[in-house]
């Protein structure tokens, strides 16, 4: 006997287009009063988990990482994205023009540079050290296989490029002497880019806690480098990385009323106490938030607001490792920040009036 016809069967085509889905009218609000200098996003886009949230549910999802672009930047909440793709291979000047004519004009990328010049060892396929690193730190190598390719490709569309290092093995950090050494050598590696980055947004971002220093701090500010505020496990809160940004941009301020100096650059990208593979497997398709945690959101949401109340743009990139759906985690902080600048907004006549009754 054969099977009846599936007459209303809504399973999307299997080789069909990837659609965005059609934001709710409180999205669109809400997108409409951020100012435009705050920048939200994702670290990447193709995850299948998200239909019903970044696709449409008719979306065919088979081919997110080649055409997901379009829709995901279609979000009115969502102006930004991360690469890290070219973290693990750097990317040709043709890949990141293909990405930047995928987005609108205000739309920007914060893209990671390639390990081979921020991590201070080779690694085998399973990311295991196996010797020394001759790239790291290679300012010749970080213009030839980053700068210039991002820079020539994105155009005004480059946000953030960010150099996240790699950890340094914790016994070679473990004197001070040591620490310094490591900190002179990224400053001086920065130094040896500020003419070929003139113009770029350079971002530095570690995974060891031992070179968050006042020194490290200084020498990223005389290089004209931001400060990535960096939420992973390796390293500290999002308070104490407060603090290193407010000594960078305000050292004289001894109270909570400071202005950024510059942009911000904020990664969200593993929850505390998580491992990322574990967090992988558990949260796993990611369509839906499995850990949230309200009091990191509020922070996060309070820097933002300082950077739009400074007057200089703010960007931020969440992980589906931080609370298990990146685009809902992103939604939920945007609100936040809405209701701290709110006291902002002029106060329209008809409700201060009826306030005065």
């Amino acid at each position: 006997m054969m099977d009846a016809p599936q007459l209303f069967d809504d399973a999307p085509p299997e080789n069909g287009p990837v659609l965005p889905q059609p934001p709710d009218e409180a999205l669109r609000a809400l997108a409409a009063r951020l100012p435009r200098t705050v920048r939200l996003g994702t670290s990447t886009w193709n995850f299948p988990g998200w239909r019903g949230i970044v696709w449409s549910r008719g979306s065919a999802l088979e081919h997110l990482a080649s055409e997901g672009l379009p829709a995901y930047s279609a979000s009115p909440i969502l102006r930004t994205v991360g690469l890290d793709r070219n973290f693990y291979r750097a990317l040709s000047v043709g890949a990141f023009a293909r990405f930047a004519a995928q987005v609108p004009e205000d739309f920007r990328f914060l893209v990671k540079a390639p390990r081979e010049v921020t991590d201070p060892c080779t690694r085998n396929d399973r990311g295991a050290a196996t010797g020394v690193n001759p790239l790291f730190l290679n300012p010749h190598a970080a213009v030839e296989k980053f700068l210039g390719p991002a820079r020539l490709g994105l155009g005004a569309k480059a946000g953030p490029l960010v150099f996240q290092f790699s950890p340094v093995p914790h016994p070679e950090l473990r004197t001070n002497e040591a620490r310094i050494a490591m900190t002179e050598r990224i400053g001086d590696f920065f130094e040896a880019l500020r003419a070929p980055a003139d113009g770029l947004l350079l971002a530095a971002e570690f995974r060891n806690y031992e070179l968050l220093t006042p020194r490290m701090v200084k020498r990223l500010k005389s290089a004209g480098v931001r400060p990535v505020v960096g939420l992973h496990p390796a390293m500290p809160g999002i308070r104490r990385q407060t603090e290193a940004l407010r000594y960078c941009d305000a050292p004289e301020s001894t109270g909570g009323d400071w202005r950024l100096a510059g942009p911000l650059v904020v990664r969200w990208s593993l929850a505390a106490h998580q491992f990322y593979d574990t967090a992988k497997t558990a949260w796993a398709p990611f369509g839906a938030v499995r850990a949230a945690d309200p009091a990191t959101r509020a922070l996060i949401a309070s820097l933002i607001a300082r950077a739009a109340r400074s007057g200089v743009e703010s960007y931020l990139v969440v992980n589906n490792k931080a609370e298990g759906c990146a685009p809902v985690t992103v939604r939920r902080i945007a609100e936040i920040t809405d209701r701290i600048l709110e006291e902002d907004r002029p106060v329209a006549s008809g409700r201060s009036a009826a306030g005065m009754r």
